[in-house]
């Protein structure tokens, strides 16, 4: 856990800085990405930069409106750089609703574009799951194993470690996918799809050794279920995008 690495006079917030980096990372890979997919890097670019700025709009906006006494009695977190005032959810909903529309005002297929910004997500992913590791968050079961960390009074699985270390081959796959031209002859929205259902198979499997998961009365855990839901709408597009692709071709 590193929440600050301090420098000098300097304190500085590890988490926001790994997502900061991520979000540029990303960006530029979606970027170099465009061009294999048929698309314009500028309009991908352009895309990315306003739908998150879009996000971070929307997320302040929706924990204003979540929890409207804690910023009347401090109107100034309003423009506080406190992620934790942001709503998650929030942000991604406006975020995908203005890339949406920006998408269609400039003509770019949206399931092209959502194939241009795999690489996007797929380095997010790892900056989050470094992010949750630097401030502690989505800990592990205890474990007896040598690669077990210490964090919150336990040795524990090192489950940020463990999505961060999936997440980066879920985008050495894809990006080989690209880079040896294959997602491009792909019907759109084909490698957005796999990317999901490697994502999710691996987050479900992640899920099993996450200590800071609510389980049901049955036992399951609550991620592995959201996790198999994805899994099972990405294999059902999966699938179909692979059934349209076989039809076209007889």
């Amino acid at each position: 856990m590193l929440p600050v690495l301090p420098l000098g006079p300097l304190s500085l917030p590890v988490p926001g800085l790994l997502l900061i980096l991520g979000l540029a990372l990303g960006s530029w890979l979606a970027e170099r990405a465009a061009p294999r997919l048929g698309l314009a890097a500028k309009d991908v670019s352009d895309i990315l930069f306003y739908s998150v700025l879009a996000g971070l709009v929307g997320a302040r906006v929706f924990m204003i409106l979540r929890t409207p006494a804690a910023f009347a009695a401090s109107p100034g977190s309003v423009f506080s750089l406190n992620p934790a005032l942001l709503d998650p959810v929030g942000g991604v909903l406006t975020a995908v609703a203005v890339a949406a529309w920006l998408a269609q005002r400039r003509g770019v297929p949206w399931a092209r574009l959502a194939d241009a910004l795999v690489p996007f997500f797929a380095v997010l992913q790892v900056a989050l799951a470094l992010r949750a590791a630097a401030q502690g968050d989505l800990f592990g079961l205890p474990t007896t194993r040598p690669w077990g960390v210490a964090l919150w009074g336990a040795v524990r699985h090192p489950t940020q470690l463990y999505w961060a270390a999936g997440a980066l081959a879920v985008l050495a796959v894809t990006w080989r996918w690209l880079a040896r031209g294959e997602a491009a002859a792909w019907p759109p929205g084909m490698l957005f799809w796999r990317f999901v259902a490697l994502s999710a198979a691996w987050f479900v499997f992640v899920a099993g050794f996450r200590g800071d998961s609510p389980v049901s009365a049955a036992g399951w855990r609550l991620d592995q279920v959201t996790g198999v839901l994805i899994l099972a709408l990405a294999l059902v597009q999966w699938r179909r995008l692979s059934l349209a692709r076989a039809a076209r071709a007889a």
